[in-house]
């Protein structure tokens, strides 16, 4: 692989402007871009200079007349360079291969089992490269770099997912993930949390383009949070994605004056479904599901549903109710402009998505005025989390404040 990472980063700041106008709005002539960067025409021949020897803008094609020769448009170079996305989750790991556009030329996926520990899915991630290496003839191209989003929790500054709740083993502990695919791969890796990494995706290539706030939700086996406000993520203590999943929105005191606190996760992850719909066939209550309760699973519920099973249906009711709620408070707290909700729980359930929304729009019936926007599964879907991974290695070198 040709690491060509230090391309963009050795751009002055106002080339690294001009690079990521052009990049996220494309096809401008160069009086646009004097308009927008407000820099004259006659300073913006020099600095773009390099930008057309390296080739990240190229001529794309000519531009309407307006009585004269035909102008040249530019855009950024699709042939050339290319980024490498890795999304890393309890569930599968994704790799995809995006230009700089965040198109994908190629992707690839793995389920995770307990047999994949840290080694193991580093090497399957490099498998996956060097077959698109050939497959795309890479060999021809330039890489600008890698991105990596994972579930966590990170230690982003250190590029170690510090903790093994989320995974199989003991053996996801403290991983220096970062350090050991740059060792793999021989080229910088960028590392951010995967939802965050998902709104990222969306707010500047999805259907959050040209909104100013955005909330993304990865709903699964946990519930995740990335926000984006005016171009800037909007991060918890500690960074953590799961903090909307723990927001308490129910306290039981008993006449024992014991304290049982219940947060969203433990009653809208699918994790939560499952544990909650065997405690009711436990205590008696009659489902279609004929496994037994070990092997039961989210497909599972989703099947029931699909066939009127009552306590199915139920278990699915009041997870959304309770999601909706949580996203009712969020709303109101950072007054996102687009919510998307995605993640396997959404994607599997139409039924889920629906009742959440209707939730969170009955408690914010005072403020429908304020017209905002609900989406299920985005723009890149399950790609949403790799596809960001990428786009943060254009972001962290044109230091756009992500």
């Amino acid at each position: 692989m040709k690491d060509s990472s230090n391309i963009l980063k050795n751009l002055s700041y106002e080339q690294k402007r001009i690079f990521n106008l052009v990049q996220k709005k494309g096809h401008m002539t160069k009086n646009e871009i004097s308009k927008s960067t407000n820099i004259k025409l006659t300073t913006l021949k020099y600095i773009m200079e390099p930008l057309e020897k390296f080739k990240l803008i190229v001529e794309s094609r000519l531009g309407e007349s307006t009585g004269g020769r035909k102008p040249v448009l530019y855009d950024v170079n699709l042939s050339d360079f290319y980024i490498i996305g890795i999304d890393i989750s309890i569930m599968y790991t994704q790799v995809s291969i995006t230009d700089l556009k965040m198109n994908i030329l190629y992707k690839d996926s793995f389920y995770m089992d307990s047999s994949f520990d840290p080694e193991k899915t580093v090497d399957k991630i490099v498998e996956i490269i060097d077959k698109c290496y050939v497959n795309l003839n890479l060999q021809d191209m330039k890489l600008l770099g890698i991105g990596l989003g994972s579930v966590g929790p990170l230690d982003i500054k250190n590029g170690i997912i510090k903790n093994p709740l989320d995974f199989y083993s003991s053996e996801w502990e403290n991983v220096p993930i970062k350090q050991m695919l740059e060792k793999k791969l021989n080229c910088p890796v960028t590392i951010e949390n995967g939802v965050n990494a998902a709104a990222i995706a969306e707010y500047f290539y999805g259907v959050g383009k040209g909104i100013e706030n955005i909330a993304f939700f990865n709903c699964g086996i946990g519930i995740r949070t990335g926000t984006i406000s005016s171009g800037n993520l909007i991060r918890s203590i500690n960074d953590e994605e799961e903090a909307f999943s723990h927001m308490i929105i129910e306290v039981n005191i008993d006449q024992y004056r014991c304290r049982k606190f219940e947060c969203i996760e433990n009653y809208s992850s699918i994790k939560s479904m499952i544990k909650k719909l065997c405690e009711k066939i436990r205590d008696g209550r009659q489902t279609i599901i004929n496994k037994s309760l070990e092997n039961i699973d989210f497909d599972d519920i989703c099947r029931a549903v699909e066939e009127k099973d009552e306590l199915s249906i139920e278990i699915i009711t009041e997870a959304a109710s309770i999601l909706g709620i949580g996203l009712a408070n969020y709303i109101r707290l950072l007054n996102p402009k687009l919510v998307i909700l995605s993640g396997p729980l959404i994607m599997k359930s139409e039924l889920f998505y629906d009742l959440s929304i209707k939730s969170a729009l009955e408690k914010l019936n005072h403020m429908k005025g304020k017209n905002i926007i609900f989406n299920r599964c985005g723009y890149f879907k399950k790609d949403a989390i790799s596809v960001g991974a990428a786009s943060m290695v254009i972001e962290r070198c044109i230091d756009s404040g992500i």
